[in-house]
């Protein structure tokens, strides 16, 4: 059945390319402008096999932006857990923290960029920090409202039968907000994918999908900026479907907190 839904999912997203392609073949629209798809395609392909110190340039792009993802992702998300947990078990550090967290969290990363550009430059140490901030505010946000909304008469049960604030923290607490933290993973990955390849557009140092799109732009080489984009929304749903997904499923989903 799965299996049956992905292919079913496919079919607006092949006739999308479909039409454009037919489109760009009969002239029916600006061929530099919209390049048809098998044009992205070859353009895409010569920037594979386009060798620049002994590595391919495309995968080159590929792997520095995935690099930064992984480093700031984590990052975000370990600091988002622990934050999360914090003000949800505590009223006062929730009633601190709270308007700070819904102050912030709107700002986008890319409008921070500047500001740690000055501090810390161009290149990785700028977009993995914007990064992880853009992380860890969803998380930490989901992660307390888990925590706040269990329900109390199971934490007085776990405790009337011995567990310590530890093992309350770890079966109860956790398992309770599991599904506010997946959400909060979900968001926070997605904004950190979004805001890593936006900095990438002012502060990466020659290497990056978002510097590939950004330098194929200024020279109006509009094949590349498409097949960027392309690449954007198809790396993301592997991560997605191919990462969060299946960890759901063994997880929440598993203990039917969620249905499949």
């Amino acid at each position: 059945m799965r299996g049956r839904e992905y292919i079913l999912s496919l079919i607006p997203i092949g006739g999308f390319f479909l039409c454009w392609q037919l489109l760009a073949h009969f002239g029916s629209i600006n061929a530099a402008l919209f390049p048809a798809p098998t044009k992205i395609l070859e353009q895409l392909s010569t920037l594979l096999y386009q060798e620049v110190g002994g590595r391919s340039v495309l995968i080159g792009h590929l792997v520095a932006t995935l690099t930064r993802l992984l480093l700031a992702a984590a990052e975000g998300m370990a600091a988002g857990v622990a934050m999360g947990i914090f003000i949800g078990l505590s009223q006062r550090a929730y009633r601190f923290f709270d308007p700070l967290i819904t102050w912030v969290m709107p700002i986008p990363g890319i409008a921070m960029a500047p500001l740690f550009i000055v501090w810390m430059g161009f290149g990785n140490p700028t977009i993995i920090t914007v990064g992880a901030i853009a992380t860890f505010f969803p998380i930490a946000y989901n992660t307390s409202t888990g925590i706040r909304s269990i329900d109390n008469q199971l934490v007085r049960a776990a405790q009337i039968m011995g567990a310590n604030r530890l093992a309350v923290l770890s079966q109860v607490y956790i398992p309770w907000a599991a599904v506010y933290l997946f959400t909060g993973v979900k968001l926070g990955l997605a904004r950190c994918w979004r805001t890593v390849i936006a900095v990438e557009f002012i502060a990466a140092a020659n290497w990056g999908l978002g510097y590939m799109i950004w330098d194929a732009a200024e020279y109006l080489r509009a094949g590349i900026v498409y097949g960027g984009i392309i690449l954007l929304a198809v790396i993301f749903t592997i991560i997605e479907k191919g990462l969060i997904v299946p960890f759901e499923r063994i997880t929440i989903e598993k203990w039917g907190m969620v249905r499949s």
